[in-house]
């Protein structure tokens, strides 16, 4: 019986499971229709639903809950059940840090902007949101090698990644575990060096070619809960792979420096491209590994993928199993055999098993620099807002706007300098040049509407977004004379 289809008579488990099916975070979408009373004095009346956006905070409260109900259940009502992945003192210890995280504007917009990707990626796929039982254009195999523990995600609601918003939705996090499921041995401190996964190679899951990396954000020496408090991420660092018209895989919290390749470099299938690390929004080591439909991660929408040559085990049902296999929806990590490639679910130990033979195809795609840099440029705008904003309450006009303009220069050094020792990151200028016209705006205009402002550069953002998805389809598919698994031409542009 699984962890789905568990039925318990004791209350606390039978609300801990109504509340992971029913995702009350849901709710905080209808925040979305207060936003036109902010601009047209008639619609004053839909301020109301601004209410609805409480129910975001249940991204930080669930936790709580579901640890308190965890003690209440009579029995295990979740696959992640046996795992000795953090305890209180890590979450509290989590939840001391979240102020670092608020006061960050460019984590805070982040988070900002992968709402709104919500949205634009529902416009995009009309309506119907990409589900499982898609097909994928290529094989894809798991980004490790050895067994791993599958800690966070699923092709089903209940135990995904987080169902919203979308851009994470198939995402799975990784780490590595012992027989009793704790991610480094009893008794030892949580310095990142005894966590079993920190510094293992991440491979690339299939052929493509890097399309964008990152590999400067700074690592904290321990996990047990603490992120470091200037992270300019929530990736930390980062390699995006294409490797499809519309498939980009994102392999994120790596190891500072770790990254072997560069935008532009073709890879192979299982081939290393950086180190499982610690950094960005992360609790602990452990790799976060997504395909999603654009190059951007923020406008993207998540894409469901099973495994090929993947076998998985459920320690919570004693039951292992071999590759080849899928999981039938209904079981929610009851594999079954179907000759077809394997779905995994959070709480089973998976393995890659034979290596799936390359192509040996050589992949091109436009480059999207200049793309990259205008999107960096309206985040820029965007932190330079925020912190008008903050500033406004303490300084006056011609000092916030050297402040401005001094954190522009700060950035663009940043970036200069940073381009001598590390891969430089697409697109990397662009934070400077936003902080520099958020500068000038309020150097000359200081009665400017913020929200106005802030309105426009997110919808550049996203604009541009959508344009860079659109090159890099494609680019990618004439440059590369793609085909795809039925082996057709990608035309379909």
């Amino acid at each position: 019986m699984t962890a789905k289809q568990t039925q318990t008579t004791n209350w606390a488990g039978r609300l801990r499971a109504w509340l992971r099916r029913a995702d009350p975070t849901r709710f905080g979408l209808l925040g979305v229709l207060s936003l036109p009373s902010y601009f047209v004095d008639s619609l004053a009346f839909l301020e109301v639903f601004s209410l609805f956006f409480i129910f975001f905070l249940w991204i930080l409260v669930g936790p709580i809950v579901d640890v308190v109900l965890r003690r209440g259940a009579e029995e295990s009502t979740a696959p992640t059940d046996w795992l000795e992945v953090g305890d209180w003192r890590e979450m509290l210890t989590f939840y001391a840090s979240l102020p670092l995280l608020f006061a960050n504007p460019l984590l805070m917009l982040q988070d900002v902007f992968q709402m709104a990707g919500s949205a634009v990626a529902a416009l995009r796929h009309r309506g119907s949101l990409p589900a499982r039982g898609d097909e994928r254009a290529v094989e894809y195999r798991l980004p490790v090698d050895g067994e791993w523990t599958v800690v966070n995600g699923s092709l089903d609601r209940e135990f995904s990644h987080s169902w919203f918003p979308v851009n994470q939705r198939y995402a799975y996090d990784f780490v590595k575990t012992d027989e009793a499921g704790r991610s480094r041995p009893e008794g030892t401190s949580a310095t990142v060096e005894n966590y079993y996964c920190h510094d293992e190679p991440v491979l690339a899951p299939a052929d493509g070619v890097v399309v964008d990396v990152f590999e400067s954000d700074l690592e904290p020496s321990r996990g047990g809960g603490f992120s470091h408090p200037l992270k300019r991420d929530i990736r930390g660092n980062f390699v995006t792979i294409q490797h499809a018209p519309e498939e980009f895989s994102c392999l994120a919290h790596l190891v500072p420096g770790s990254v072997d390749v560069e935008p532009g470099d073709n890879v192979k299938m299982g081939e290393q491209v950086g180190r499982c690390g610690h950094t960005g929004n992360s609790s602990e080591p452990h790799l976060h590994f997504q395909v999603q439909d654009s190059p951007n991660f923020e406008m993207a929408a998540s894409l469901p993928v099973e495994f090929a040559g993947a076998s998985t085990e459920s320690p919570w049902l004693d039951e292992p199993t071999e590759s080849p296999e899928t999981t039938d929806e209904s079981s929610a990590g009851v594999p079954t055999t179907d000759g077809g490639a394997t779905a995994i679910t959070a709480g089973q130990r998976v393995e890659q098993g034979e290596p799936i033979p390359s192509d040996g195809h050589e992949y091109e795609t436009s480059g999207r620099r200049l793309a990259a840099t205008l999107e960096r440029t309206a985040l820029g705008l965007a932190v330079g807002v925020v912190l008008a904003v903050v500033g406004g309450f303490v300084l006056g006009q011609p000092a916030l706007s050297a402040l401005l303009a001094g954190l522009a220069g700060v950035s663009f050094v940043g970036w200069a300098v940073g381009r001598l020792v590390v891969t430089p990151r697409t697109g990397g200028a662009g934070i400077g040049l936003g902080l520099g016209i958020a500068a000038t705006l309020w150097w000359v205009g200081p009665g400017l509407s913020t929200l106005g402002v802030l309105a426009v550069a997110a919808v550049c953002y996203g604009v541009v977004a959508e344009i860079d998805r659109l090159l890099a389809r494609r680019g990618f598919a004439q440059r590369s004379g793609y085909i795809d698994n039925a082996g057709d031409h990608y035309f379909r542009l």
